[in-house]
Formats: structure tokens, C-alpha cells, sequence
């Protein structure tokens, strides 16, 4: 039985009519909001000079790197090889995205245990190492020791990764709401609620892959630059507020 290639891509379940319009601007729009996000936390690294911040302004260039990889898939459909190839490049960058956004709220949690209590766990030696190395791991399972790509097998490992993602993100909404409910900043809670959307995003995906919904497919969309959109306005406003407060002491 021939395999189906379109199984890689959610686009297929799109009206053909408008997939070429809704691929380039959904894109467009994913990757030009997490350079931006990317952007805005490189500054905050550099105006703190946190450690930690690093992974975040990394993981949003990983994150726009895998949308972008995701348009080359669709782009390449008929390519037997640079389709499959550019799908699995995609999956493996937007968990290890996502993964180093996680590592940023671990290290920084981790840093305050230490300071307070002057332990060293050991499990979060351990913890780092798994949320950067079961990506890279399940991505890979599909292509050791074969010298072709399974359309299925991917798929399914599509599913695990993405189900992975879930897992991550719902600790980084967790971390992020429990620091700013105890920062007593409200009008920062926007952040986990732009994560619980990228949240919603992953969901959305494991609800067409399982039922092939082009609804779920367009909901992710939608949950995806919404999320995004709604981190970038919320960066932006936190870093004119930072910048306004600088030069108001320089004043003084």
C-alpha cells in the first residue's frame, strides 16, 4: 500500500484554495513575532546580565526556525526526501525551543534554592539534561539506522512531541503564573497566558491528528500567532517601561 504523503502536513486539511494564502501569512507572521520576542529578551539579558535569559531569546529563534522549516515542508510535499527531512527538522527545533524556554524558569528557580538554601540537587542536574535530550532523542528514534523516512512512524513521533510539548509548556505556565502572582505584577500574567496558548496550539494538533479536523488544524493557527502576539505586545510594553524608568534616574 502506498503511503500517504500528505500525512506530515496538517495544511492538506485546508480548502487547496486558500493553503498557498494561509501558509505564507500564518508563517510570516509565526516567525517575524518570536524574532521579535527573541529580540526583546536578548535586550532584557543584556540590561539584567541574567545567565539564565539566554536560553530564552534561543529558544524563540529555534521556534521561528521550525515554523520556518514547517513552510519548506509544505513548500517540498512532493519532494520524497526534503519532505519528510524538513518535517523532522521541524519537530526536533520546536521542542528543543520550547525545551530551552523551559530551561531559562528552571535555572533561574534553581538559582534561588541555592541562594536560599545552599543545596545542591542533584535532580536538577538530571531534570536539565532530560528536557533538552528527550527531543533530540524521540526526533531522532525514526532515522538511526535507516536509510529512508517512515511517513506513518513520523507522524506518530510527531504526535509524541508534540504531546511532550504540552508537558513543557504546562510546567513554564505553572513556574511563570506561581513567580508573578508572588511578584505582585497582574498585568504580567499575560505571559503564562501567551504560553497557554502555544499550549492550546499543541493540543489543537494532537485533536487533528487524531480526527484529521481541518477546524483543530485552523485553531492551532490561530492559538499559535495569537500567543505569540500577545507575548511580543507584552515584552514590548514590560521593555518601554524598563526604558522609561532607566532614563527617568538618569534625570534624577
Amino acid at each position: 500500500m502506498a503511503l500517504d504523503p500528505n500525512v506530515l502536513n496538517p495544511y492538506v486539511l485546508l480548502d487547496p484554495a486558500i493553503v498557498p494564502v494561509a501558509s505564507v501569512a500564518f508563517t510570516a507572521a509565526s516567525v517575524i513575532l518570536s524574532l521579535v520576542i527573541s529580540r526583546y529578551f536578548f535586550r532584557s539579558y543584556k540590561f539584567s546580565g541574567f545567565g539564565y535569559l539566554l536560553a530564552l531569546p534561543a529558544g524563540f529563534v529555534f521556534l521561528a526556525a521550525s515554523f520556518a522549516f514547517e513552510q519548506s515542508s509544505l513548500a517540498f510535499s512532493s519532494d520524497p526526501v526534503l519532505y519528510p527531512a524538513f518535517f523532522w527538522l521541524q519537530l526536533a527545533l520546536q521542542s528543543e525551543a520550547i525545551a530551552l524556554i523551559a530551561l531559562s524558569y528552571l535555572f533561574r528557580d534553581n538559582g534561588e534554592r541555592k541562594r536560599r538554601f545552599g543545596i545542591k540537587d542533584a535532580g536538577m542536574i538530571l531534570l536539565p539534561l532530560a528536557m533538552v535530550g528527550v527531543p533530540f532523542l524521540l526526533s531522532t528514534s525514526e532515522i538511526a539506522g535507516k536509510a529512508y523516512f517512515n511517513y506513518p512512524t513520523l507522524a506518530d513521533i510527531g504526535l509524541y512531541m508534540r504531546i511532550f510539548n504540552i508537558v513543557v509548556l504546562a510546567y513554564i505556565f505553572v513556574n511563570a503564573t506561581w513567580s508573578l502572582a508572588r511578584s505582585g505584577m497582574p498585568k504580567m500574567l499575560y505571559v503564562p497566558a501567551a504560553f497557554a496558548l502555544l499550549g492550546l496550539e499543541q493540543y489543537s494538533l494532537v485533536m487533528a491528528y487524531f480526527d484529521n479536523s481541518a477546524f483543530a488544524f485552523a485553531g492551532s493557527l490561530v492559538a499559535r500567532v495569537g500567543g505569540l502576539a500577545l507575548f511580543a505586545y507584552v515584552m514590548h510594553s514590560a521593555t518601554s517601561k524598563r526604558r522609561i524608568e532607566v532614563e527617568a534616574r538618569k534625570a534624577a
